[in-house]
């Protein structure tokens, strides 16, 4: 494990406790009580230098209970995920400082999957440069800054011991299950109506997409941990019991991608079982660009423009089922209506696209105005609802190429490594990964989740995962 040892604990706990008094005893004379909290962040500043595993279990913690701050503080900030994002970018950077010359992050970042990331990280920074925003796009790419370090580079120190793995799947787990008790609860008050969805997920969810989208990447993870418990002990009971409220939680979410997020997850288990995952994989994305090529030939897709009036939010989920399969349903009608304006962008804007965080100030003029629904208004100033297409029209084809490189090696490593390692637990982890990353492929085709906080970091700790399993089944040492 790679920490910062002190030479001196006692020494250093007698000046943490001096300072915490005199800022209790300032904040008391100037009556300020936020200057009588500031021995919290302080305390759990000393122990996260002394063991960087606190926070970060206090980040895998608070993924699944963290809120935007915007509409209570008016603060554009995912509390308390993000100061603590921040913290272990900075504790990182100075870890790795002082024990650079154990760490061969020549060999971390010489794996395929880490070269993939960073090269995607590169070409954000190029799109940025030539943004017509470059100022605003910079935010996306500082963003990406502290999301790569705790989530994915951090994790490849911290998961060379499996235990550490495995007690982080429990937490967010054990966490996301009383979460989705206390949802199924509230939504049972309402009888479960399809149209009373978005209210019982607040606060903790933006809304029922985001909901189901972790719900459905976490189901693997749980039955990773029921293969990984010894039947009918406690922990076996337990992870019965998380397992059948999330399933029925995504269920309820009402989300038509989660639900097949969980059967892809499904599917992909038995590609990798048969070593098809990465046939699977490309055969999915050459179907999708066959489509594309498809619909574009002789403007095909205008004969497929929905009818205003019948285009609808439906009130029962039978009902939203049935418009789904004839086109009639109000977000599905709204994503062609995105899609269009995507394709029709990447034709002035091929290689560096318009910029990250661009978007929504320059698709209006690429739309079809025989697409348009009755919510195109966009008020929420949302995106493509397709990642391959946000990274096409926000970052060019560069970037669309290197994302499904990406997934294409993902199943492919994983799936070698998989069939390379001999210790059941570490084969049970990795598949139960891979299945997560495959429900979120699904849940980030028809919106773009990697973005957010909650799926975002799931991902990249998925791919820390698969990093180190790989290099653990190749005997290749990356700290001395």
């Amino acid at each position: 494990m790679v920490l910062v040892e002190w030479q001196n604990t006692k020494f250093q706990f007698m000046v943490g406790a001096f300072v915490s008094i005199c800022l209790l005893v300032l904040g008391l004379l100037l009556n300020q009580p936020i200057v009588c909290l500031l021995p919290i962040p302080l305390c759990i500043l000393i122990l996260s230098v002394k063991d960087i595993r606190i926070p970060f279990y206090l980040l895998v913690f608070s993924l699944p209970l963290s809120l935007n701050l915007q509409d209570k503080a008016h603060i554009n900030l995912d509390f308390p995920d993000v100061p603590l994002m921040l913290l272990l970018t900075a504790l990182f950077i100075f870890i790795a400082l002082i024990n650079h010359a154990t760490i061969s992050f020549r060999k971390i970042v010489s794996h395929p999957i880490v070269i993939i990331v960073l090269l995607s990280f590169a070409w954000t920074a190029v799109s940025v440069v030539f943004s017509p925003e470059p100022l605003f796009s910079s935010k996306y790419l500082a963003k990406k800054v502290w999301f790569l370090i705790p989530f994915l580079f951090l994790p490849i120190l911290l998961f060379r011991q499996t235990k550490i793995i495995v007690r982080s799947a429990q937490i967010i787990v054990g966490i996301l299950s009383i979460i989705a008790v206390i949802i199924l609860v509230r939504f049972s008050a309402l009888g479960f109506r399809f149209e009373d969805v978005h209210d019982p997920i607040q606060p903790f969810f933006m809304n029922h997409v985001m909901y189901g989208s972790m719900l459905s990447c976490i189901v693997p993870i749980c039955f990773g941990a029921l293969l990984l418990s010894r039947k009918l002990s406690m922990q076996w009971m337990i992870a019965i019991a998380c397992l059948a409220v999330l399933l029925i939680a995504t269920y309820f979410s009402y989300s038509r991608a989660a639900w097949m997020g969980v059967v892809f997850g499904a599917c992909i288990y038995v590609c990798v079982r048969w070593k098809l995952a990465h046939i699977a994989m490309l055969s999915f994305m050459g179907l999708v660009l066959a489509g594309v090529l498809w619909m574009s030939t002789n403007n095909k897709y205008l004969e497929f423009k929905p009818q205003f009036e019948k285009t609808i939010m439906h009130e029962s989920i039978m009902d939203h089922l049935l418009a789904t399969i004839q086109g009639t349903d109000i977000s599905s009608a709204e994503r062609y209506y995105r899609w269009i304006a995507a394709i029709r962008m990447c034709n002035d804007h091929p290689l560096t696209g318009v910029g990250p965080n661009n978007f929504y100030d320059y698709y209006k003029s690429y739309t079809i105005t025989s697409f348009r629904t009755w919510v195109s208004r966009n008020p929420e100033k949302s995106t493509t609802h397709n990642y391959f297409l946000f990274m096409l029209v926000e970052q060019g084809y560069p970037a669309m190429i290197l994302y499904a490189i990406l997934i294409f090696f993902i199943f492919w490593f994983g799936q070698k490594t998989y069939h390379r390692l001999q210790d059941r637990q570490h084969k049970i982890i990795v598949m139960s990964v891979l299945c997560m990353i495959a429900a979120l492929f699904i849940n980030n085709f028809f919106s773009e989740l990697l973005e957010a906080d909650k799926i975002g970091s799931l991902f990249y700790m998925g791919l820390a995962v698969l990093v180190v399993m790989d290099f653990s089944s190749r005997e290749i040492p990356i700290v001395d």
